[in-house]
């Protein structure tokens, strides 16, 4: 990539970003690695033997590259076989391979404040002179590794750069359109070593974009094990009329049924747990069912659950028109939010929306809420490091703390 001037305004860093053609991104994303790794490009060891390190071998022995061994923190799998490859102690990776392998940081977490500068550095300081973010690796085998979360080619970003710039005239504040720009650079550049950190509010919750409001009726699309509902009696206490908790993974719909009589009986019976996933179409589905965050609808195996529209769900509000909508579905935030188009049009909810889970959901998402209500205020905010948690806030007007 060209040289940058990151102290620019985020308008002129975008456009700077955007100059670059579909074309040259193709050249460049193929030849990052190997001008990084040089002759070591076939000498790889994984820092990390979680499921990202996993994910990786895997992809690498399909594309025909075997790693010399996995290095991990965790002295419980040190002089293991994980998945048919050795687990490492950082000092004998180090020892053995330092100054002659890629180390390439399979470290990439939700709820981890872990950061690449963190293993780069204890790499670094035990004598490993190429320490390498995952990015690039994924790039150069993107049939076998891609698309993975946020994380895809460069080249495909570069091909809407038309719909970025539509979206970047929508957010609100400048501190959204700083974190947008960043984004898009760390999508280009596969460093995220421009991504600031977290932001201090509540994740779906933060106080300096909009109005609390009393008698709240919220929608939970992805409630999990009620972590979301959790959150909200801690920072904001009961202050919801009715809180309407959608799960369809049955492990964790049971933790969240069983977390509710943990509750004030007078809280709890104001909490209904519904087994939906929202999609643009009512009927079943399979659905990938591991009692995780990342649960998700799946086209292979899994279990079969019910999908439904937003647009077909009032019967089950009684009248309760949800005030506030949170929704973090594990990549379906487009689906669900065409199939709720009449309904969103009719109603105007607050809502905070996942944008993390593909890496076009950072500029597609947006324009899609846009497209139900252009009186929408619109915020970006990250609630997790390296680009997990992202999360746009649409604010109706009357609720708007930031004019």
């Amino acid at each position: 990539m060209p040289n940058l001037d990151l102290s620019a305004k985020p308008r002129d860093l975008l456009e700077e970003l955007l100059e670059e053609s579909p074309a040259a991104a193709r050249k460049r994303e193929q030849a990052t690695f190997e001008k990084a790794a040089g002759d070591r490009d076939q000498r790889i060891v994984l820092f990390g033997a979680g499921g990202l390190g996993r994910r990786t071998l895997a992809g690498l022995r399909s594309a025909g590259l075997e790693p010399l061994a996995f290095s991990d923190n965790r002295p419980e799998l040190w002089g293991t076989d994980l998945d048919g490859l050795t687990v490492l102690p950082p000092e004998e990776a180090a020892a053995a391979f330092g100054s002659n392998a890629a180390f390439v940081v399979t470290i990439w977490g939700a709820g981890s404040t872990h950061r690449l500068a963190h293993s780069q550095r204890q790499l670094q300081q035990l004598g490993c002179d190429m320490v390498l973010p995952p990015a690039w690796l994924y790039w150069r085998y993107p049939e076998q590794l891609l698309p993975f979360y946020a994380l895809d080619l460069p080249s495909r970003l570069l091909e809407d750069a038309q719909p970025i710039r539509q979206c970047f005239d929508l957010w609100s504040d400048e501190a959204s359109r700083r974190e947008f720009a960043a984004q898009v650079l760390w999508r280009l550049s596969g460093d995220p070593s421009c991504l600031g950190h977290p932001d201090p509010g509540e994740q779906y919750l933060v106080a300096d974009v909009a109005k609390e409001q009393r008698e709240e009726v919220v929608l939970d699309c992805g409630a999990y094990d009620g972590d979301t509902l959790r959150a909200w009696l801690s920072v904001r206490g009961p202050t919801f009329s009715t809180y309407f908790a959608m799960e369809p993974d049955p492990l964790s719909r049971q933790r969240l049924e069983t977390s509710l009589t943990e509750l004030d009986p007078a809280v709890a019976k104001r909490v209904r747990v519904l087994p939906y996933s929202v999609s643009n179409y009512t009927g079943t589905a399979t659905f990938s069912a591991s009692g995780s965050l990342s649960s998700a609808m799946d086209d292979g195996a899994g279990i079969s659950v019910q999908c439904i529209r937003l647009d077909d769900l009032e019967p089950e509000f009684e009248g309760d028109v949800p005030t506030f909508l949170k929704m973090d579905v594990e990549g379906a935030e487009l689906d669900a939010l065409t199939g709720g188009q009449s309904w969103l049009r009719r109603t105007h909810p607050m809502i905070a929306i996942a944008t993390y889970h593909r890496q076009d959901h950072l500029w597609r998402v947006p324009l899609a809420v846009n497209d139900l209500w252009s009186q929408y205020g619109f915020y970006l905010r990250p609630h997790n490091e390296e680009g997990w948690d992202l999360i746009l806030y649409a604010v109706p007007p009357n609720r708007s703390l930031l004019g």
